[in-house]
């Protein structure tokens, strides 16, 4: 782990399958990458976003590493670690991605995220 990133977590991408008889269709959560490793900020959201209809006030940016990792819109960055983290366990989705413009060794990534809510359980499923 380089020093700095204080996180560990992985990188999860959502798919969702054929319809069933019913006409619903379960996502189905592939994790792609892992260990992956992260420091996370907590941003301050703009006043545009806001009056564009943003619910949620927090969004957080983070730096991850390996920098080389194929991220898309959507995908889920879960936190395993540190267990003293107030994350841990807690799902952000990714909202932006800035990859790196050096072609080093650094291999950085910046990716915006917003925090994974779930509206309701469905324990039948």
């Amino acid at each position: 782990m380089t020093a700095g990133l204080l996180h560990t977590g992985h990188i999860i991408r959502f798919s969702y399958n054929a319809d069933d008889d019913q006409g619903g269709a379960l996502p189905s959560g592939t994790v792609l990458y892992s260990p992956v490793f992260a420091r996370i900020f907590t941003e301050k959201p703009t006043l545009a976003l806001l009056e564009q209809g943003l619910e949620t006030p927090e969004l957080f940016s983070a730096i991850l590493e390996p920098g080389n990792l194929d991220l898309r819109h959507n995908d889920q960055f879960q936190v395993d670690a540190p267990a003293l983290s107030p994350w841990i366990n807690k799902k952000f989705v990714i909202v932006s991605i800035q990859t790196p413009s050096m072609l080093d060794g650094r291999r950085y990534m910046r990716v915006v995220m917003r925090r994974f809510e779930i509206a309701h359980t469905n324990n039948l499923q």
